[in-house]
């Protein structure tokens, strides 16, 4: 790992550490864009990190957001507006990267977290998600999956790249059987540091 990736992680644990409760605590929300869709305001411009087949532009369209749309891939193949994040040349009021980072290095992750920041406006929206790695299986379910993010290191590496005002939830279905499980199962859950959640989500704000 590169010394300024390292460093960075340690001075994330360290902030994280001090501001997170067990990861049984985190509030729960169905998905990472129902809460997505609590930030953005009708007319915002918004940056899709890692758009693949830009299905979120037809979830938002859905929705009558309205936000400007532009989105970010590494494939050409698809249909994008940007394929090197460097060479974006404007600002957003919102970023996301959905089941993004997990796919990267440490190194590289980082630098799309300074990336996103460097993208967006005074108080900018950057909303995260990734696997839960709490969860015992989800995780490895992927063999692209690289680098495990679990939920306090996620608010860390935030913090350590500049955002602040820093929320991280639990994304998953929380019904009848999924209340029935963290009722029986918390106290080995919590024993364990385990959770039944199969994802996280931080939204985070530009200092």
């Amino acid at each position: 790992m590169a010394e300024s990736g390292w460093s960075e992680i340690i001075k994330g644990r360290r902030v994280a550490a001090g501001n997170l409760p067990n990861i049984l605590r985190l509030k729960i929300v169905p998905s990472a864009r129902d809460l997505l869709v609590r930030y953005l305001k009708k007319g915002e411009s918004f940056l899709d990190i890692g758009g693949n087949d830009r299905n979120l532009k037809a979830f938002l369209d859905s929705k009558g957001t309205g936000t400007e749309y532009f989105s970010f891939d590494v494939d050409t193949n698809l249909e994008h507006d940007y394929y090197d994040l460097d060479k974006v040349d404007r600002v957003f009021d919102v970023a996301v990267a959905f089941e993004v980072i997990e796919h990267l290095d440490v190194k590289t992750a980082i630098g799309c977290f300074k990336r996103a920041h460097d993208l967006l406006r005074r108080d900018g929206i950057f909303v995260v998600s990734t696997p839960n790695v709490c969860n015992p299986v989800v995780f490895w379910r992927d063999c692209t999956h690289i680098t495990p993010f679990r939920y306090d290191e996620l608010y860390g590496v935030l913090a350590s790249t500049g955002f602040k005002d820093i929320e991280v939830y639990r994304c998953g279905k929380y019904g009848i059987w999924e209340r029935l499980k963290g009722f029986y199962y918390r106290p080995l859950l919590k024993l364990m540091r385990m959770d039944f959640a199969p994802g996280i989500v931080a939204v985070a704000r530009k200092a």
